[in-house]
């Protein structure tokens, strides 16, 4: 399964915004359904990587599945601010030509349907017949994602899995009071790298799931457990921990040689480029 991963994470990295840990996580989901009938859907497929990421999986695996993308290709629609954050009109816009080029040129074009436009009506050109074994939700608003569980619930196959993105960006609680609003607060989040949560809404599909750990993470709890035992995320958050550390230390010996009496450090210029990087909102 690393090779499957590996190899079509490859062909599609560059145009995603996701890190890898969530693109594995969402691979993960795949491996534990991929005998389950129904297909797949993206909501919110920006530039198509995890559609056609997904898409070739299951090409590679024979699975016998495909896959339904669905976004604006305009942006995003008008957010609620009071539950929505900083998430704006337009943003994450992108090219329907292009990633229509993408779909050919990957060999998916019997293996990855299109629908273009808002949610409300781009879910009334899927058959009504379609079900559904994984959901990915990156819709990022909390109407956007109401309009994706609604569609989706009816149609997600028992022990399907849908993963849900934006679940603790920082501001917005629009995604997670959609969760609530359609699935009931006492639905089963699982914790995924960054941002991300998934669930199980109609029973768990794993025969040994480990046992739940409950962590609480902006007023909600969520099941660790599964976050606990990935590696590549906590390695990746260490590192970058350090790395903050580093460049807090450059920045401290900086201002204090220049603003002090001594004379600055061999190495003291090398955080001079970076100053203003971050900046104050």
């Amino acid at each position: 399964m690393d090779e499957v991963f590996e190899r079509n994470y490859r062909l599609v990295d560059r145009f995603t915004m996701l890190i890898k840990p969530q693109v594995r996580s969402i691979f993960d989901r795949l491996i534990e359904v991929r005998r389950l009938p129904g297909d797949v859907i993206e909501f919110g497929a920006y530039q198509g990587a995890v559609s056609f990421f997904l898409a070739l999986c299951i090409r590679d695996l024979g699975l016998g599945k495909k896959v339904w993308m669905l976004d604006s290709f305009a942006g995003l629609p008008e957010p609620d601010p009071s539950i929505d954050g900083a998430f704006t009109a337009g943003t994450m816009a992108s090219n329907l030509e292009a990633v229509t080029r993408m779909r050919t040129q990957l060999g998916l074009d019997r293996l990855v349907e299109i629908r273009a436009g808002w949610f409300d009506d781009s879910v009334m050109r899927i058959g009504k017949n379609v079900t559904y074994c994984l959901a990915h939700l990156d819709a990022d608003l909390y109407s956007s994602t109401r309009t994706a569980l609604e569609h989706v619930l009816p149609r997600l196959v028992e022990g399907g899995a849908l993963v849900l993105d934006d679940c603790l960006y920082f501001g917005a609680s629009g995604v997670v009071k959609a969760v609530h609003d359609v699935l009931g607060p006492d639905i089963h989040l699982h914790l995924g790298p960054k941002t991300q949560a998934f669930a199980y809404p109609k029973g768990d599909p794993r025969l040994d799931p480990p046992a739940a750990m409950w962590k609480t993470l902006g007023g909600r709890a969520y099941d660790v457990a599964d976050l606990l035992t990935r590696h590549d995320y906590r390695e990746l958050v260490s590192w970058e921990a350090n790395f903050c550390r580093e460049r807090a230390t450059l920045y401290e010996a900086y201002i204090a040689e220049i603003l002090g009496n001594g004379e600055p450090g061999a190495e003291s210029h090398k955080i001079a480029s970076t100053i203003g990087f971050v900046r104050r909102s």
